[in-house]
């Protein structure tokens, strides 16, 4: 009979298992029930009730995340009143979220383009990503970056800082989108499957070019209608080239053409094109025909001529390609627009001695973009501020002869909310003048209204009171339901910018409507602003930055300017446009995408100023080089205090104060770098909104980023992570819930250890010392010259290296171009070099990890895991905070870095002899396990024979334990526990430790036992793949020993080679202190830069004749090598790594690398030059491999090894690998420059 509940879920009969919550039944349902302080690593802790339900008969809401299931529960998850419990507790929580989800730019810009998000892109060089983000919502950036009025500049908060300029914004924008426009390789969008719709499009400017662009990538065919011979509408005929110049227009254009939309030229709506046309053959039309009729001055005698409306001015020239002759004449301009500033500019060019700009407030009032105002002063514009023109004075032919103006001054402000001009009484003048330009306005014609009615079968197309397209607001849909409109002829005449949100809009709707979706406006999205709380001001961000000047446009000189060239010249280089993005002072949110309060409060439609009252406003902690803590966006959940507590043992963070004053902190006030943190960044893992993030030192955007999943290539746990990326740069990496660490969780390896791949210094290219430099050469020739060096020595002075971070396909290729293709043994890793045969069979029959919950007791034996292995450590942790199991260490460190994370230390002076003398006591004691060693294992009696010869007292003594007394306890309590697990590292112990550390494990009956036995931790991603791969000179291929001539029978017919090599006595440490290997092959390790004792190292190639590094980067070891070649990350090509406890883990390839050959691919490249057996795809490899394989099937016994004595021989650190050298170093730096420098991130710096 089952004993699952029945639980009615929204009205639906569903089973529950007996103790599971609210929220695991929901979400097992399929059921999204929002959480905020829930995490599934963690017990459940309501805080944030956000997440409650309604059960029938109980009267209060009820938290899912804790309330667990009972039998016949009746659970509402999503009605009204749970809505409006949720609402509440999110109001509630917002009410002191002193925090900007977005930037002020990206508020300010009516197409609401992602500014910092475009520019945290700029920062890193990736402009076609730039450009792809800004044409989510702007179609024409290199236009906008050069003619828009930058309301976004205006909002920038670079201006509290008084230093003079907003961030650079549109220059930025300019220089990215002219970089992709002249990369070759441009930026362009997916476009959907086509739907076999079709929408008609009434004009080419920039309402209608933006209205296609984002049409047609939906599917639907986009033709334009455009009246004039070119395109681009006001962009063309009302801006000047020297602001706008055509090429650039037109490659825009072709930008949008290229999608496969159509434009027809000369096609006029109501003149020589008919509605009637346009309905017959399209399923919709959208009207984007701008307000392009001029308006004159407005005052007495305006009808003289040599009076023109401004833009007729501006369209004229373009129209006729013919510039007006004003050579010695005097122009006025009426009007304080960027078209005033269009024509006052114009004028100049044309040749005019003298130009006006008469307007009638002063400069302060100017609509016009103030860097338009500033370059037509220094071309020689005067202005006329506080002037009104009151009359044109006409000669006796009835032209323009002068204009008589009147003083102005300030009044009350107008509904504009600049103070009314008011006439000065007596103060009119006189100017003379040749030529007037009327730049106050434009006006909407819309004169084929009675066409589209005559036709339009679903409704009737209207025109406001003031002469525009008359609209629904929030869709853009005109009386006629397939007809919509966008742009200046639906707004009168606005910015470009504005037009181009209007095309969004309008697009939206036109698709919806097209789909058979009902018409709705873009949801609105909740957005938490500082503002809300209080106003901004210089005080609150000056001594908080660095202080950065702008990075100024390059004009044209002022002289020089008699011409239609532009002026603005763009930014010169990357550097200068990086400098610049550095002055942003990353206003928005980094987890604007990610954060779950956001999406709470958007679904809920959460409310900032519901509970308006007292706030916090609190400085940002930038004091750990990557943890960043913002109490301003904390909720209090408190899981960063419970994780670091409960999962990592630091106990580094803590609620600091009681109520409303309550924050998150280290205690003492101390600062997260003096306390235990271990930098793992699980707290930064747990955050649900954006308080606790990375500390990085690029711009972080927030920016929409690509995922890709791999396998660590750190330490030898063998975690699955998440790669976060944009282009071809790396920002984040996060834990992936995976074969072995299944709750997601990573350590500070992977999560902090990316930047390597951002680095600019990577090897991309073979390269030939030449003269003792290295010149770039080609793939083939490398290759040529590797098969020279290998056949034309002796083969065992040729010596092959495969570096544990390899894959097993690639460690597999080394030692096979070594045997079957040099004709020699001498295969090793330099990880492994003189360290004993301890290390190769210690991942035999290991306790899983998962089993370590269940354990009685655990054992730390030589095992700093928080800091080498921290995901295992995270995993003791939660069994000792959780199920109260007991973990004690047994450490040669005084200070060891566990020593808070475990109920007992004893600290020894040597693991060897004291796990020696243990297991002397055990068995002379008769105490061990004798019936597990007769049915499982073998060659005790004589390890008990030998073991027992040895010198008890001196092995005590040797171990340095403090008394025997303590020795001899450990050794009963370890007996006696049933379920104890020992994990021990190979970092920290020898491989003679290993070996009696499995006699122990033999000798009290636990090896291989549930939840009993031993853990061993490799250093690296791939140290057991070079046992299982053959990377050794004795033995082959799963480890088999190389005597085996069955195995070596099978190899030479496998690999099609006559005779195996012999193999030698002596082993390779031996080998290279003898000086015997003349020709180095190594293959992912750094010798030199890793080495314990450098000169020693060093001394192994004086006498070398040829050296071959593969790596990522100009290591110590390649610097001296002959050859180099680039090597690729994990990411980027296929294979399989085999973690320490012998999963074998694949991953496939992610990214593409800036490397065009894959180290398998040069590893199969060189094989086939000097073997008769060809590889030719990772398959082929692996079918080998596993034709090779030992039968696993076969269960032998375990082994009793006796060693003599302690063998403890590093030679390198880091497991030989600059990657893990690359890291800890950079680790190390970056804590010791925070402790002599304060918070300084991309170009700003917070005291």
């Amino acid at each position: 009979m089952s004993n699952q509940h029945n639980i009615i879920l929204n009205g639906k009969n569903v089973k529950g298992n007996p103790g599971e919550t609210i929220l695991e039944l929901a979400k097992r349902n399929g059921i999204e029930i929002p959480t905020l302080c829930n995490d599934p690593r963690l017990k459940p802790f309501s805080s944030c009730f956000v997440c409650v339900v309604q059960i029938e008969g109980m009267k209060n809401m009820q938290p899912s995340c804790s309330t667990v299931i009972q039998e016949g529960m009746k659970i509402e998850t999503e009605n009204d009143r749970v809505k409006k419990a949720r609402k509440t507790a999110l109001d509630l929580l917002l009410s002191n979220h002193y925090a900007d989800c977005e930037a002020p730019c990206k508020q300010t810009c009516p197409a609401g383009v992602d500014v910092q998000g475009y520019i945290s892109l700029i920062e890193k060089g990736l402009y076609s990503e730039a450009i792809g983000l800004i044409k989510q919502t702007n179609p024409l950036p290199a236009i906008c970056g050069r003619v828009c009025v930058r309301p976004c500049e205006v909002a920038c908060r670079r201006n509290y800082l008084n230093e003079g300029a907003a961030v650079g914004i549109d220059y930025m924008k300019r220089f990215a989108a002219d970089q992709d426009l002249m990369s070759g390789k441009k930026y362009k969008p997916e476009i959907a499957k086509t739907t076999g719709k079709k929408v008609a499009i009434i004009g080419a400017g920039p309402g209608g070019l933006s209205t296609a662009y984002f049409l047609q990538q939906k599917g639907h065919q986009c033709d334009i209608y455009e009246a004039n011979a070119n395109p681009g509408g006001w962009l063309r005929y009302g801006i000047p080239e020297y602001r706008l110049p055509n090429r650039i227009l037109d490659k825009e254009v072709e930008s949008v053409t290229e999608l496969g939309v159509n434009i027809f030229y000369n096609k006029k709506l109501g003149d020589n094109l008919s509605y009637k046309d346009l309905k017959d053959k399209y399923d919709s039309v959208i009207l984007t025909i701008g307000s392009q009729r001029g308006t004159l001055i407005g005052c007495e005698g305006d009808d003289a001529e040599n009076i023109f409306s401004g833009i007729d001015f501006l369209r004229n020239m373009e129209v006729t390609g013919q510039k007006y002759d004003f050579k010695g004449k005097t122009i006025a301009v009426v009007g304080g627009g960027n078209t005033a500033m269009d024509c006052c500019r114009t004028s100049i060019r044309c040749g005019a001695e003298k130009v006006y700009v008469i307007y009638r407030r002063t400069e302060k009032e100017m609509p016009a973009n103030p860097i338009e105002i500033h370059e037509s002063k220094i071309e020689g514009v005067e202005y006329l501020f506080l002037t009104n023109p009151t009359k044109v004075n006409k000669d006796k032919d009835g032209k323009l002869r002068s204009m008589t103006c009147q003083k102005m001054e300030l009044g009350e402000p107008d509904s504009s909310g600049r103070r009314r001009p008011v006439p000065v009484e007596g103060s009119e003048f006189e100017i003379e003048l040749d030529y007037a330009l009327a730049a106050i306005g434009q006006k909407t014609e819309v004169n084929f209204l009675d066409d589209v009615n005559k036709h339009a079968t679903d409704g009737k197309l209207e025109a406001n009171k003031w002469g525009d397209i008359s609209v629904d607001k929030n869709t853009l849909q005109t009386g006629i339901k397939s007809m919509f409109a966008a742009g200046d002829g639906v707004t009168g005449p606005a910015t470009i910018i504005e037009a181009v949100a209007q095309a969004k809009i309008a697009s939206r709707s036109c698709h919806q409507f097209l789909t058979g979706l009902e018409l709705k406006p873009e949801p609105k999205e909740f957005v938490s602003r500082r503002d809300n709380f209080k106003e901004l001001s210089s005080s609150d961000f000056i001594g908080r930055y660095q202080k950065q000047i702008r990075e100024e446009m390059p004009v044209l000189e002022a002289g020089k300017r008699l011409n239609f060239n532009e002026v603005e010249l763009g930014y010169t280089n990357e550097k200068i446009a990086k400098h610049e993005s550095e002055r942003c002072l990353e206003c928005g949110c980094t987890e604007y995408f990610t954060c779950d309060l956001k999406k709470y409060s958007t679904r809920y439609e959460a409310d900032q100023k519901h509970y308006e009252g007292e706030f916090h406003a609190r400085d940002i902690d930038f004091s750990h080089p990557f943890i960043e803590i913002d109490n301003n966006k904390c909720i209090l959940c408190a899981r960063c205090v419970r994780i670091c507590k409960e999962v990592v043992g630091a106990n580094a963070l803590g609620l600091v104060n009681r109520g409303f004053n309550t924050f998150v902190a280290p205690s003492m006030g101390k600062s997260l770098t003096e306390t235990n943190c271990e930098s793992c960044g699980l707290c930064i893992s747990t955050c649900p909104t954006g308080a606790i993030t990375e500390n990085v030192s690029f711009k972080p955007g927030p920016v929409k980023l690509d995922k890709v999943n791999t396998i660590c290539k750190f330490c030898s746990v063998g975690c699955e992570v998440e790669y976060h990326y944009k282009g071809n740069f790396i920002w984040r990496v996060t834990g992936k819930e995976g074969q072995i660490n299944k709750d997601g969780n990573i350590c500070r390896f992977p999560k902090f250890g990316h930047q390597i791949m951002n680095d600019s210094k990577r090897i991309t290219q073979p390269m030939l010392k030449v003269d003792n430099n290295f010149e770039v050469i080609s793939w083939q020739k490398a290759f040529d010259i590797i098969a020279d060096e290998i056949k034309g020595a002796d083969p065992d002075e040729n010596g092959f290296f495969a570096g544990a971070r390899l894959s097993n396909e690639e460690m597999y290729l080394v030692q096979k171009i070594a045997r079957a293709g040099a004709g020699t043994n001498n295969v090793s890793s330099f990880h492994y070099v003189g360290q004993g045969k301890g290390y190769s069979s210690n991942s035999l029959a290991n306790v899983p990890f998962e089993q370590i919950k269940q354990a009685g007791k655990i054992y730390l034996f030589g095992a700093e895991v928080n800091k080498d292995n921290a995901v295992v450590g995270f995993m003791i942790n939660n069994a000792r905070e959780i199920n109260k199991i007991p973990v004690e260490s047994v450490t040669v460190h005084e200070k060891s870095s566990m020593s808070h994370k475990v109920d007992k230390e004893l600290v020894i002076k040597s693991h060897y002899h004291f796990i020696k003398a243990v297991n002397y006591y055990l068995v002379k004691k008769g105490l061990h396990n004798a019936l597990f060693i007769k049915d499982r294992c073998t060659g005790f009696d004589d390890y008990k024979k030998t073991l027992l010869k040895e010198n008890y007292e001196q092995l005590v003594k040797d171990s340095g334990v403090c008394c025997k007394e303590c020795l001899e306890e450990f050794a009963e309590k370890y007996n006696n526990e049933q379920n104890a697990i020992l994990v021990f590292s190979e970092k920290e112990v020898s491989s003679n430790t290993s070996f009696e550390l499995y006699n122990l494990a033999m000798i009290t009956g636990k090896l291989g036992k549930t939840a009993s036995g031993l853990i061993s931790l490799k250093e690296k991603n791939n140290s057991q793949g070079l046992f299982d791969m053959g990377i050794s000179s004795k033995n082959g291929v799963g480890n088999t020993d190389l005597s085996d001539k069955k195995f070596v029978k099978k190899l030479e017919k496998l690999w099609k080679i006559k005779e195996f090599p012999k193999t030698r006595e002596s082993c390779m440490k031996e080998y290279l202190n003898e000086g015997k290997i003349k020709n180095f092959f190594i293959f992912g390790e750094d010798p030199v830069g890793c080495a314990i004792d450098k000169p020693k190292v060093q001394k192994w190639f004086v006498d070398a004749e040829f050296i071959l590094v593969q790596d990522y980067f100009m290591t110590e070891t390649a610097k001296s090598a002959n050859l180099v070649l680039p090597a690729v990350f994990p990411l980027e090509t296929t294979g399989s790594f085999t973690n320490t406890q012998k999963n074998i883990q694949v991953f496939e390839k992610q990214l593409n690398s800036t490397v065009d050959k894959e180290n398998i691919d040069q590893l199969m490249n060189i094989i086939n030059l000097v073997s008769q057996q060809k590889s030719n795809s990772i398959d082929e490899i692996r079918k080998e491999i596993f034709e090779l394989l030992p039968n696993s099937a076969n269960k032998e016994k375990y082994i009793f090894n006796y060693t003599k004595a302690e063998n403890i021989n590093k030679l390198f650190k880091y497991g030989c690998d600059y990657t893990h050298k690359y890291f800890e170093e950079f680790f190390e730096k970056s804590f010791a420059s925070k402790n002599e420098n304060s918070k300084e991130l991309s170009g700003k710096k917070v005291i």
